[in-house]
């Protein structure tokens, strides 16, 4: 495993990139739902990214990775960075908004902090960090408790479900620093196909919701699969591999900010004074980590 670099104004601008291009997915991921299940808005965007990178492979005749450690982590990332995580963000979006969704998301740096401190090398805890993770799960309790006291069965399950993609993201992140010998574009097909394999079975299950449909959620599915699944996963693991999980973690000081704008731009929708007060407290954390 490499040791992680210095970013470098180069990185803060994918990093600024990335956030927005993942802010726009959840408010696509909300208007793909009124036509698909949300097992296969998660399998058609892990499947074409898996298709589309796959012929970028072949076509500049990239090496495939070799070695059952590398295949065992690939096979184990397709799981946890790809087919649970879509899955599950796609299913609590059923219930949640997408600017909460993107809040939910925004608890990863944090999650990332007590992982990174145990897992790694160069990534530590300090104090004003331990402050700055105790703000941010009090606005996490602040939007599950919203649910808790309204009664609110299915929102309260919705955002459990997105909050445990969030440790699947960052759970994936620090795997992938171990796959730094690869290429990125090999790392991030390899992880799509093995995605791609996992949810397989599980698509015939579901309804195809292929009666009815419209140009508008089929287009906004090509754009998940194209943009915010395989663009943003190759810029994600460059950026992992490069500077670290906890740099990369940083995204979510933007996502929820950039999710709520393009809600508001495509749909007109505002966030309930909950989510603004959750997003304040994560918000507020995410600065205090970053005091010595």
């Amino acid at each position: 495993m490499k040791t992680i670099q210095n970013a470098t104004p180069v990185d803060y601008f994918w990093l600024m990139l990335l956030s927005a291009i993942w802010g726009s997915a959840f408010v696509g991921i909300g208007y793909a739902l009124t036509a698909f299940h949300p097992l296969i808005v998660a399998f058609a965007r892990i499947l074409i990214s898996a298709v589309l990178i796959g012929l970028i492979i072949w076509a500049q005749k990239l090496p495939m990775p070799r070695g059952a450690q590398s295949w065992i982590l690939l096979i184990l990332l397709g799981l946890i960075n790809n087919a649970l995580p879509f899955y599950l963000i796609s299913w609590g979006q059923q219930y949640v908004s997408a600017g909460t969704a993107a809040v939910l998301l925004a608890i990863g740096p944090f999650v990332a902090l007590i992982m990174a401190h145990w897992l790694t090398h160069d990534e530590k805890i300090s104090p004003f960090k331990l402050i700055g993770v105790a703000l941010g799960f009090a606005g996490v309790f602040v939007l599950f408790g919203e649910d808790l006291f309204k009664g609110e069965i299915h929102g309260l399950y919705g955002k459990l479900a997105i909050l445990i993609a969030t440790v699947g993201y960052v759970s994936s992140g620090l795997m992938i620093r171990k796959l730094s010998h690869l290429n990125t574009l090999v790392c991030a097909g390899s992880m799509f196909m093995t995605a791609s394999v996992w949810m397989f079975p599980f698509v015939w299950l579901v309804p195809f919701g292929i009666e009815d449909l419209h140009w508008a959620p089929v287009l906004t599915l090509l754009y998940l699969a194209l943009v915010p699944t395989a663009l943003a996963s190759v810029i994600r693991i460059r950026l992992v591999q490069r500077t670290g999980v906890q740099f990369m973690s940083q995204v979510s000081y933007l996502i929820p900010i950039f999710a709520i704008f393009w809600a508001w731009v495509f749909f007109g929708t505002v966030p309930a004074l909950t989510v603004w007060i959750a997003l304040t407290l994560i918000l507020g954390g995410l600065f205090i980590r970053k005091l010595k």
